[in-house]
């Protein structure tokens, strides 16, 4: 967010009114703000790129949702129920994975979180018959899970040579290595 936005929504929270586009006159407004992020506000308050009034405004009820990765047993649950989701949509009777599908889904560190898995369990499905394997996968997905096969082994040595080839720009580096950059600093830090 801008810093002029920032200025924006903090001065509607604390005056709890607007002015609409070409009005000429403030609108009360009673209303609750949900805001969510996927950055360390506090970081960015440091590095002066967040106003710190405005986190305190923000902060009042704070819910914090991990990635998927760190939370797996959350999949299994999840893939119940987009299964009875998407079975009821599209009007079919898929029972669930082989087991050896689930244990690949178990182990992927899903960089997109439950939004890529949701799309995942929508065109598996929509192909899929009675159990869906990996063969139901869609080609996409199978080739991200064959370049991340072997990541744990050369993973950091991955790391630094695609850092040095980017002059450590980390989002160039990120893309190179077809990761979410929110992972490549993960991974940096590990």
């Amino acid at each position: 967010m801008t810093p002029y936005a920032q200025a924006k929504i903090l001065r509607t929270i604390e005056n709890r009114e607007i002015r609409p586009v070409g009005g000429k006159h403030n609108v009360p407004i009673d209303v609750r703000f949900v805001a969510a992020t996927n950055q360390n506000l506090e970081e960015l308050i440091k590095e002066g790129k967040f106003r710190e009034d405005l986190y305190f405004r923000l902060n009042v009820a704070r819910i914090v949702l991990p990635p998927l990765r760190e939370r797996k047993k959350d999949i299994v649950l999840l893939i119940d129920h987009f299964l009875q989701t998407y079975n009821r949509r599209y009007g079919k009777r898929v029972e669930g994975f082989t087991d050896e599908a689930l244990a690949i889904l178990m182990d992927y560190d899903w960089p997109g979180n439950i939004r890529e898995l949701k799309n995942l369990m929508e065109v598996t499905l929509i192909f899929a018959h009675r159990k869906m394997t990996i063969a139901d996968f869609p080609e996409s997905f199978r080739r991200r899970l064959l370049e991340t096969r072997g990541l744990h082994q050369d993973e950091r040595s991955r790391l630094i040579s695609a850092l040095f080839e980017t002059n450590w720009n980390k989002a160039k580096a990120a893309q190179k290595l077809n990761w979410s950059r929110m992972t490549l600093y993960r991974k940096m830090a590990k």
